[in-house]
């Protein structure tokens, strides 16, 4: 009798533990890339993350963000309108011209991605949680054509 009280016990105890408050979030989460659509003139609509606390610095974080993806990664995630391929499919690529991107994504990205709206991310669910780092997206236009044109005539990409 004894025993069958303490197993039930620590039954009760497990179960209590068990659906306690979450204490600690996961704040090392990162957000892919998504597609929201293509434009008719070829851009890229994008849905990228950042996790900065300053606003402008965020929205150019973003835009960096999905500039690199499309580059150098594709977009997979989201609708299946984007072209998932990335515009330089060479190995290494960021590698083999570091000098380039380094000083491209410094300024040089600007024309190329253009902010469009806020939409709010992942947030703590309890107010509670102190320093928890909150992603927001970033809806940025990306104009894939005149990106790729641009690596043409900058050497990186090659004319087929």
């Amino acid at each position: 009798m004894k025993k069958k009280l303490l197993y039930l016990s620590f039954a009760g105890l497990l179960v209590f533990t068990g659906c306690a408050e979450q204490k600690q979030l996961n704040s090392s989460y990162t957000y892919k890339t998504e597609c929201l659509g293509v434009e008719f003139d070829g851009a890229q609509n994008v849905m990228a993350f950042s996790d900065k606390r300053n606003k402008e610095d965020a929205i150019e974080d973003a835009k960096r963000a999905a500039l690199r993806d499309v580059l150098f990664n594709g977009i997979t995630d989201g609708k299946p309108d984007c072209d998932v391929k990335p515009i330089l499919n060479e190995a290494n690529a960021y590698a083999n011209h570091q000098d380039y991107f380094i000083r491209f994504f410094a300024n040089d990205y600007r024309p190329f991605a253009t902010f469009k709206e806020e939409r709010p991310g992942q947030k703590a669910k309890n107010q509670k949680v102190k320093n928890v780092a909150q992603s927001t997206g970033y809806v940025i236009s990306i104009s894939r054509p005149a990106l790729k044109q641009k690596m043409i005539s900058d050497g990186i990409l090659k004319s087929n």
